[in-house]
């Protein structure tokens, strides 16, 4: 299979021959359609909808002895939001009277009414509830086994989808690729969709070269040479939700009335139709399609799309996460319902291990500093559907900009003073050592904690990663480096300054970086059991590192061929973290070293140490 790389959609597309023959597909289609419905045997709700289904990759794959990793939720709900508000609006409105781009689109049902919201909780059941709301139309069933591959045949089988999206992080790639088999199986005709973190971190446009760089990892390499059978029609990278509407729309201006599969060469082709039509091309990434003998890239150029201009992730799906960490509402002694909130999906700091790093990330979806009431208000949305509490999963919350939340908390507090349902709303995020012992703007932080806290915030994560000198210092997390010592005593300095606020803290812990050894390993367990013993942590997460495409440290470890893509079932010690597989964990740990921290740190941490019903983060979506 050929590997071809298409010239940019760029910003502008002003080209009136493109528009013109747009105009003229759109009536043909139009005609097409109405030919269709008039001769159908049985009476069609609306022929112009097309059946489709959602699917988050599961990372597991057994039902117990395990910390929970529900891969990333959000990565799919954010990408399906701008595609599902144009299928709604099309749904209410009807068909229009003149032939137009969105007359064809997926039928995603109607947006979940306030009785849904409140009556669903817990994890989305194994099958797909009900295929006339949104929040129906996602398959999540958190563990990959034969009870969840019978579920999902039966879901392919009932609702014949014509497009299927999945949405995986690289641990579940392997099952992304099987479950791709099984529609193809199932649901003859289906075109398959693959997006989420993997392929963000594995399919790469070098705008210099004009040349695709590909991990040997990805979708597309492990079908081209061979690895996998070629079960994926398109992949997705980079800004999801703009590029995947962009996707759909192009599969409905070339698809059909009759149930056959929709060629992957007419939807690339009508890519660059679709972008002409408005004039303006939105979001930047990737899109991969594959074909018998080929696969084109298309790069997507267009103006950056701000995470205000994109509707709410969660007006399509219910709250469903239980966070044991926050329990102030007592609704569940699992924990409140908590939404997950982003106002940053990259990190601005360049911590060699972190796939959310803005070097792997290159160019993130954010709120704008200037967008604090926008924020507070979705908050106060989340409430109206609900909610108890939200934990915003920024890699750093408002990337560190103290002014920003200062603001955010003043903005907050408006809403508090005016509706008391927002007085017990609890919420926490992430922040780091260097952020919270910012010297230049120590006032400015201070204050800005005791905001924090007067407005809901009860919890704080931070990333300690290591407590031993010769890790950290090849991480690129310790920014400030004073003395050899510097980085134990400034981690307990920034807990003690957020516990005095009142705000509790969790942390995580990664073993198996760059200067890690057996004793490195006791020197932290020991040192993060006397942060518990002083009662600066209220929880503490063991990791294992674990290699990701893209990341500096997985090139300095020559890793550059991680399998992501073989069928394999986890196993203790591994199961016993949050992210950690054979053959993709770091090479400096070997089997007894992951054992050893595994009873070490439950040993020495007790209770502290997170489990799979306290993670470090919230459990569902």
């Amino acid at each position: 299979m050929i590997l071809t790389v298409r010239p940019p959609l760029e910003p502008r597309c002003p080209a009136p021959a493109a528009r013109q023959e747009l105009a003229d597909r759109l009536s043909r289609r139009r005609e097409l359609f109405e030919r269709a419905a008039d001769t159908a045997p049985h009476p069609i709700r609306d022929p112009y909808l097309f059946p489709i289904m959602a699917a988050l990759v599961p990372v597991a794959t057994s039902r117990g002895g395990e910390v929970a990793y529900p891969g990333d939720p959000m990565c799919l709900y954010s990408a399906l939001s701008l595609t599902i508000e144009r299928s709604v609006a099309r749904l209410v409105r009807g068909l229009p009277e003149q032939p137009s781009l969105d007359d064809v689109a997926a039928d995603w049902g109607h947006y979940p009414d306030d009785a849904y919201r409140l009556a669903e909780d817990g994890h989305r059941s194994v099958l797909v509830a009900d295929s006339r709301t949104t929040d129906g139309h996602v398959f999540d069933p958190r563990i990959w086994d034969d009870v969840a591959r019978e579920a999902f045949i039966t879901e392919l089988r009932a609702l014949r989808p014509k497009v299927l999206l999945l949405s995986s992080v690289s641990a579940g790639h392997r099952y992304a690729l099987e479950m791709a088999e099984l529609a193809k199986q199932h649901a003859p005709g289906c075109l398959v969709v693959l997006g989420g973190r993997h392929a963000d971190e594995t399919v790469r446009y070098q705008d210099a070269a004009r040349t695709a760089d590909l991990s040997w990892s990805s979708t597309v390499e492990v079908i081209r040479d061979g690895r996998a059978r070629p079960v994926v029609d398109f992949v997705v990278a980079g800004d999801g939700s703009p590029l995947l509407d962009l996707l759909l729309r192009a599969f409905g201006l070339v698809t059909t009335p009759a149930s056959g599969p929709a060629p992957v060469e007419e939807i690339l082709d009508a890519l660059a139709l679709v972008a002409a039509h408005d004039g303006t091309t939105k979001g930047a990434g990737n899109i991969v399609g594959l074909t018998a003998d080929e696969a084109v890239l298309v790069p997507v150029r267009g103006e950056r799309i701000d995470a205000a201009q994109l509707p709410s992730p969660y007006q399509a799906f219910s709250v469903r996460a239980r966070f044991g960490i926050f329990t102030g509402a007592g609704s569940s002694p699992l924990g409140s319902r908590t939404a997950h909130v982003m106002t940053l999906d990259a990190c601005p700091f360049k911590c060699t291990f972190c796939s959310e790093s803005i070097q792997v990330s290159k160019r993130p979806t954010r709120f704008a500093v200037s967008e604090t009431e926008h924020v507070a208000q979705r908050i106060e949305q989340l409430v109206d559907w609900g909610t108890e509490a939200a934990f915003f999963d920024d890699p750093v919350f408002w990337g560190g900009n103290w002014k920003a939340i200062t603001d955010f908390c003043h903005d907050l507090a408006r809403l508090r003073a005016r509706k008391p349902e927002l007085r017990s709303f609890e919420w926490g995020a992430q922040l780091t050592v260097d952020v919270v012992l910012n010297r230049a703007k120590a006032p400015e932080v201070h204050a800005a904690l005791d905001l924090m806290r007067e407005n809901g915030c009860t919890y704080v994560y931070i990333g300690i990663e290591s407590m031993a000198q010769q890790v950290m210092r090849n991480v690129g997390k310790n920014l400030l480096r004073r003395n050899p010592e510097a980085w134990v005593s400034k981690v307990r300095e920034a807990l003690t300054t957020i516990r005095d606020h009142g705000i509790r803290v969790g942390s995580s812990v990664l073993f198996g970086l760059d200067g890690e050894n057996r004793d490195s390993i006791e020197e932290t367990i020991e040192e993060i059991g006397r942060l518990i013993d002083d009662g600066l942590l209220v929880m503490a997460s063991p990791n294992i590192l674990t290699y990701h495409p893209g990341t500096a440290i997985t090139a300095a470890h020559g890793q550059d061929r991680l399998d992501y893509h073989s069928r394999k079932d986890n196993r203790p010690p591994y199961t016993y973290f949050e992210e950690a597989y054979p053959e993709v964990v770091s090479r400096l740990l070997d089997e007894d070293d992951i054992w050893f921290i595994h009873e070490a740190s439950a040993e020495r941490w007790g209770s502290t140490r997170n489990s799979a019903a306290e993670s470090a983060t919230p459990v569902g979506a």
